[in-house]
């Protein structure tokens, strides 16, 4: 009798550990990746990516300030709103540049802003299409991109 109460011991310990198991693994998991978020990776200033993947497997990442074919000037703020992401986010502007403007921010806010007020002011850049794309470090097949044109007096960004 007292080997049988010890099989039904071992056998619910058995059970506990197999439910437990996933448990411990996927928290395990979600702390490694948030370790690996913390250490930036470097995106060359040439990159250009286009968003891949099926929409259920990407974050949750949004624009913010500008939309897709927008017409803009002045001041403008843009940033990424995200609710599953908070690791670096790198910014690659493309378009009548010389070469693709890119700023890297390492948490949220995620604010494209090549100066120091805090947003953009598009009167620094040349008139034309731009290409915006937002890459998370942690996660560069994630990337979004938005497309719009500025119109204003032509500079230089700075």
């Amino acid at each position: 009798m007292d080997a049988l109460k010890r099989g039904w011991i071992g056998l619910a310990l058995f059970c506990a550990a197999l439910v437990l198991m996933p448990i411990l693994v996927l928290g395990y998991e979600k702390d490694t990746s948030a370790a690996d978020q913390t250490h930036a990776t470097s995106v060359p200033a040439s990159a250009t990516v286009a968003p891949t993947g099926t929409a259920n497997l990407r974050p949750a990442l949004a624009f913010a300030g500008v939309q897709q074919n927008d017409l803009i000037s002045g001041f403008r703020v843009i940033q990424v709103d995200s609710l599953t992401y908070a690791g670096p986010l790198s910014w690659v502007l493309n378009g009548p540049l010389a070469v693709p403007f890119q700023i890297n921010v390492a948490r949220p806010p995620y604010i494209f802003s090549p100066g120091s007020d805090g947003g953009w002011q598009t009167g620094q850049a040349p008139d034309g299409r731009y290409t915006l794309t937002a890459i998370p470090t942690g996660a560069p097949d994630k990337a979004i991109t938005v497309v719009f044109t500025v119109r204003n007096q032509s500079g230089a960004l700075g």
